[in-house]
């Protein structure tokens, strides 16, 4: 059986976050809590922020980000 591509991005991103938060790197944990904390309700909505990150994905190509903003938008 074939596994959809969002389902496999979705594999793959846990499974990396798991390796990087668990290397011991202090500053990896830093960031991750600083992108959660951007992305919280504040000035700007969530789902407005979700969409300008989508959008700065769209520009700079970058697939993974583009298929994680996006993921991130609709849900």
């Amino acid at each position: 059986m074939k596994i959809s591509k969002t389902t496999a991005f979705h594999k793959y991103r846990s499974e990396m976050n798991d390796k990087i938060l668990n290397s011991g790197f202090q500053d990896f944990k830093k960031f991750f809590a600083l992108d959660h904390k951007a992305y919280l309700d504040g000035a700007l909505s969530a789902k407005t922020k979700e969409l300008m990150g989508l959008v700065a994905s769209m520009v700079l190509r970058c697939n993974d980000c583009i298929l994680y903003h996006l993921d991130r938008s609709v849900a």
